[in-house]
């Protein structure tokens, strides 16, 4: 045993030392591409729908969240451009995929169909109540992503005739998706994101429910070129599946706003008319979240190789997500878990932040033997959407009970502090 602890301990001194001098040497310039998450962030009063009707908020509210979550699945015809093994390797894995979160993901459940909104023929609305009426009407065809989403998906088109001022909700025989809770739409494209670094996939939402906000709908695009039959690669390929659903399902900067409590009461405040947060910004493209749920956090003595700086960081701060990294690192005085402040766009903010976390799944480069922590699944949870079991969650061993030295510095101080 002894000689175990010793080789982790040494295993941990040499990988700290390379991810000092990465942290070092990248002070103020980007990081390396390769192999980066290029998760969508969307510019959300063009690309996200937000009142998708489900059932009326008091009714959802009333609900326990514990409805094991169920993911519908629809691939694109761009899958059939692939060679066949290749077809079989992604539905396979896309399959195992969504069954590991359906299996450890409950939600509140909903005894109607999904029908996503259509989108408007231009970014006008007009609001009744909580609802959203195009201008004039809707265009012919929906899309999630860039994939074309079915007509028999989609409600009739809901809009605001000027002429005769009547708002209008087409009839329609779409029968919408049933016995679901999210609809997952997979491409194999070959877009310009498969340009950055060695993306392999990625994802984002783009509808949401109109009660809660949950997300209801998404998209995940993987890189033909990404594809391999070799092991290494499957492992890999698998694992970056898990990762992008989940930015899907919420973990991105995008849905912030969107969190609640677990009653269902909005962690951000609201616009009374609306019912969306209050401040958008322009930006960012995305709504201003409140400090409840990620704040900017300084450190004024942040050692690194070249001297002293002030080190600004920006931490979720939700309930779960703090108890649970206090636990994991042994520090009762942090406030939170540290987010990903450098990258590609899709990267900041919208991962775990690659020196405190290392091999966790939700960082933004991909690690080999990556781990789901129960520190991810804390963050489910608070976004007031999700129950999680926590039996799901890997065996996750870097930096667990190192204490606030570790995790409240610089890996440089740290190292440097164990060398001396």
């Amino acid at each position: 045993m002894a000689t175990v602890q010793l080789w982790s301990f040494r295993a941990t001194v040499v990988i700290g030392l390379l991810l000092c001098i990465w942290e070092d040497a990248s002070a103020g310039v980007l990081r390396t591409q390769e192999n980066m998450c290029s998760h969508t962030m969307k510019t959300l009063y063009d690309d996200v729908f937000y009142n998708v009707h489900t059932e009326p908020e008091h009714e959802i509210k009333r609900r326990s969240v514990d409805q094991p979550l169920r993911i519908h699945l629809h691939f694109d015809k761009s899958l059939e451009q692939l060679p066949r093994e290749h077809q079989e390797l992604v539905v396979s894995h896309v399959k195992t995929a969504v069954l590991f979160w359906e299996s450890t993901l409950k939600v509140r459940g909903t005894n109607v169909p999904i029908k996503l909104r259509r989108k408007c023929l231009t970014n006008q609305v007009k609001f009744r109540g909580r609802t959203t009426y195009c201008m004039n009407g809707c265009q012919e065809r929906t899309v999630c992503g860039d994939i074309t989403i079915p007509q028999n998906h989609l409600e009739g088109c809901m809009y605001y005739n000027q002429i005769t001022g009547e708002y209008v909700h087409d009839a329609t025989n779409s029968t919408g998706v049933a016995s679901a809770d999210f609809i997952l739409y997979i491409a194999t494209f070959s877009s310009k994101k498969c340009s950055q670094g060695q993306t392999i996939a990625y994802a984002a939402h783009c509808q949401q429910e109109q009660a809660l906000d949950r997300p209801v709908a998404g998209y995940f695009s993987i890189c033909p070129n990404s594809i391999s039959s070799s092991r290494q690669n499957q492992q890999q390929l698998l694992s970056t599946m898990k990762h992008e659903i989940l930015h899907a399902l919420g973990f991105t900067a995008s849905l912030y706003a969107f969190y609640r409590d677990e009653e269902g009461n909005p962690l951000t405040s609201r616009n009374p008319v609306s019912g969306r947060p209050v401040e958008y910004r322009e930006d960012i493209g995305m709504h201003q979240w409140s400090t409840a749920v990620v704040r900017k956090v300084v450190r004024p003595l942040w050692l690194q190789k070249s001297g002293v700086t002030e080190k600004t960081l920006f931490m979720m701060v939700t309930p779960r997500v703090k108890a649970e990294v206090q636990r994991h690192f042994n520090c009762s005085s942090l406030e939170g878990a540290e987010l990903e402040d450098q990258g590609i766009d899709g990267t900041v903010l919208t991962h775990w932040e690659k020196r405190v976390f290392e091999n966790e799944a939700m960082t933004g480069t991909y690690t080999q033997n990556s781990v789901i922590s129960r520190i991810t699944l804390a963050m489910l949870e608070d976004t007031g959407w999700y129950k999680a079991d926590y039996n799901m969650a890997g065996d996750y061993e870097w930096g667990r009970d190192l204490g606030c030295e570790f995790v409240l510095n610089s890996c440089y101080y740290w190292i440097s502090t164990r060398l001396a």
